[in-house]
């Protein structure tokens, strides 16, 4: 029983009895573990040495945050559920671009969806971090207003908002690049399959009016369609929109559900690879040539064939955008709109 006594009474080991122990700083002893570049081999080796010896695996990095208010700690928030940054082709180059840089900085990252399982429950902001990054967001969702409501550094991706830094290529300039080479092969009937530009708006609908919302990668995409279709005198009745879910099977159904109510359509135009994906897995199985009776077009360059056909899409580099998004954020310089470089790749499918 005294044994017991005794250890439960034993006072709790910090930094700054460490240092006392030891006689050196806390400064110095904290730098062990925070800044051990400002140290040499010998002396953060005896530190560790001595710290081990007595049971301390290191300062209380949640007292430290909150001394402090820096955390070592960014949030990235994105459109779907959480597994989908793990499917999505481009989202994984994206988050390996920022998981290399978070590395290099020794900063963690907290990965916050917009939405919560099978419920789409939205997730409430309890984790502390020093800044987020806004992948490709619905701008009205609750979680976006209190990420802006915080005050804290901000980066977005592929829109931008004026008080925060953003990295995007031009969006507009590459769907007008894409529109304008299908019109001039001599495409005058189109279909576009693209994700939704609200939460939960889904179906068919041609583009006589703008379309609106609140997902501005979307809007930016398809308006800039639409405008290039207004520029070349193409009636909106020839031109149709789908929005779905962002997947290959949704994909497919919206291919065979624009063919067949708007069979005179020889064109579709897709906001990503995967709904090309989709898209050409149709017209496949139905015996529908590509590109001679149906051309596609993707986004993304994540997936330069399907089934042996060469697919013409919009290349961008995904991974290095997720680089330059945690150095804007962590180095809190001036407010930059930084453009990444894009290409159109014309394989076999248009």
């Amino acid at each position: 029983m005294s044994d017991i006594y005794k250890e439960t009474s034993k006072e709790r080991v910090t930094v700054k009895s460490l240092a006392k122990d030891m006689g050196i700083s806390h400064t110095t002893v904290s730098n062990a573990w925070n800044n051990p570049d400002k140290l040499s081999a010998s002396l953060r080796e005896r530190i560790l040495s001595y710290a081990n010896s007595v049971g301390f695996q290191g300062p209380d990095k949640l007292a430290r945050a909150l001394r402090t208010g820096k955390s070592d700690t960014i949030g990235v928030i994105f459109n779907d559920s959480m597994s989908y940054v793990f499917i999505d082709p481009h989202d994984i180059k994206l988050m390996r671009g920022i998981a290399v840089r978070c590395e290099e900085q020794n900063t963690n990252l907290v990965l916050i969806p917009l939405k919560k399982g099978a419920t789409s429950a939205a997730p409430s902001l309890t984790t502390l971090v020093d800044g987020y990054i806004l992948n490709a967001t619905h701008n009205s969702a609750a979680i976006i207003q209190q990420t802006l409501a915080r005050s804290l550094p901000v980066v977005t991706l592929d829109f931008q908002l004026p008080q925060y830094s953003s990295v995007s290529i031009d969006n507009a300039s590459a769907m007008r690049d894409i529109t304008t080479y299908l019109i001039n092969k001599g495409h005058r009937h189109f279909g576009i399959i693209s994700f939704s530009s609200s939460p939960g708006i889904h179906g068919i609908r041609n583009l006589e009016q703008t379309i609106a919302g609140d997902n501005t990668l979307m809007l930016t995409r398809v308006n800039a369609c639409r405008e290039t279709f207004l520029q070349y005198a193409i009636p909106s009745d020839d031109c149709w929109l789908y929005e779905t879910s962002h997947d290959e099977q949704h994909g497919e159904l919206a291919a065979e559900t624009l063919l067949a109510r708007h069979p005179a359509i020889t064109a579709l135009i897709c906001l990503s690879d995967r709904f090309a994906i989709g898209a050409m897995n149709f017209c496949q199985r139905n015996n529908l040539a590509i590109p001679q009776q149906i051309a596609i077009t993707g986004f993304d360059n994540i997936t330069p064939e399907v089934n042996g056909i060469g697919l013409t899409t919009i290349a961008q580099d995904a991974e290095r955008k997720g680089e330059i998004a945690v150095e804007l954020l962590l180095n809190n310089g001036p407010i930059t709109h930084h453009a990444l470089e894009y290409q159109l790749i014309v394989r076999e499918t248009a």
